[in-house]
């Protein structure tokens, strides 16, 4: 796998610097809805420590120089017999979001799922408009822009004050199945919202894709299913003190009793009625409350996870035939089969050659 290195240069300009086509390994994985990672295996050298020690660095493939990773670790170690060794590891694009937090306090009601990520990150990474004049131009980030607009018409009632901003568009949405991710370029970055395609047996409007040992196209596998992190309903606690307290409750289902209900408390200390445009009553706030709920109610799902390597490459390819956070079809060798999200993609190249490996999520058994 060969890897591209750009430098930032100036406002606006990233520069090729390098080419590696020597590294021993390389593990490069792709998200949906969150950052991926990387991690590049190289022998050791002065140059090569000074290359991922020099300013903003991003890392692409070859064949693909739209997702870029941006080193965050490199690590020497040094060893008379196996040698020195560099291991050089970072996130996505994406992580770019990760350098900035949610301020001032930010609530939506009633609003477009799509328009609250775009606001967000507008606000608080392209063009920040609160606080002093030398922390908005400090907050900035020139290079990043909204590229590609996607509609999604599902209302959300949320409040964020000093949240993370990647873990707040990632919880947007994941609540609603978007995806979204940073698409690079030589002169910065352009943030999309996106939506995968039914590619199931079941569906008539696009070529299905399926994934079995029955096709030759699906190798070692792994489930996973894990109901330790399950609950089915939820009390969200939020402004006041003892029985004046507010609480909302959500539940999955009111069908769900007894040995099989599941309960959880979680206190939402952060959402308040005091905002920068007066105070919200009382049902506004109980929706942003319940919101919360209904939130932490889809966390707390049991697991649900395949993963499968991928054999037989000609004949779907990634990219081409099937992408992330497409719906396609499994089927294993004991008869688990149903309906999954691509949620992620895994690329190894190594000393046993190149190998792509997906992760499933949403596993809906048929």
């Amino acid at each position: 796998m060969n890897l591209y290195i750009w430098k930032h240069v100036s406002e606006k300009k990233f520069q090729k610097i390098a080419v590696i086509d020597y590294a021993i390994s390389v593990i490069w994985v792709r998200r949906f809805q969150d950052a991926g990672e990387f991690e590049v295996y190289l022998l050791a050298s002065k140059a090569l420590l000074e290359l991922f020690t020099d300013g903003f660095l991003l890392i692409t493939k070859e064949d693909d120089t739209e997702n870029a990773m941006k080193p965050e670790s490199i690590q020497l170690t040094t060893d008379s017999e196996e040698g020195n060794h560099l291991i050089v590891k970072g996130r996505s694009a994406e992580c770019i979001l990760s350098q900035r937090i949610i301020m001032p306090q930010m609530t939506f009601t009633s609003i477009r799922a799509d328009e609250a990520v775009y606001y967000l990150v507008t606000y608080n990474a392209i063009a920040p408009d609160k606080g002093s004049e030398t922390l908005r131009e400090m907050r900035k980030i020139p290079e990043l822009s909204i590229g590609s607009w996607l509609v999604e018409e599902t209302k959300i009632n949320i409040q964020y004050d000093g949240e993370n901003l990647l873990e707040a568009v990632k919880n947007i949405c994941t609540s609603v199945n978007m995806g979204f991710k940073v698409i690079f370029s030589s002169t910065g970055f352009a943030f999309w919202l996106y939506k995968g395609t039914d590619k199931t047996v079941n569906q008539t409007e696009n070529t299905p894709v399926i994934f079995s040992p029955d096709f030759d196209n699906l190798g070692s596998t792994e489930y996973l299913y894990d109901m330790s992190t399950y609950y089915n309903l939820i009390q969200e606690g939020g402004e006041g003190e003892g029985s004046e307290r507010k609480h909302v409750t959500v539940i999955e289902s009111s069908e769900i009793k007894g040995l099989y209900l599941r309960e959880k408390y979680v206190q939402a200390e952060s959402i308040s009625s005091n905002t920068e445009d007066g105070t919200l009553d009382s049902g506004t706030y109980n929706r942003i409350l319940k919101q919360r709920a209904e939130e932490n109610l889809r966390k707390a799902k049991e697991t649900k996870e395949f993963s499968g390597e991928i054999l037989n490459t000609d004949m779907y390819q990634f990219g081409v035939d099937y992408n992330l956070g497409d719906k396609v079809s499994i089927i294993n060798e004991y008869g688990i089969q149903g309906t999954a999200v691509v949620s992620e993609i895994t690329e190894v190249d190594d000393a046993e050659g190149y190998r792509l490996i997906p992760t499933f999520s949403d596993w809906k058994v048929n």
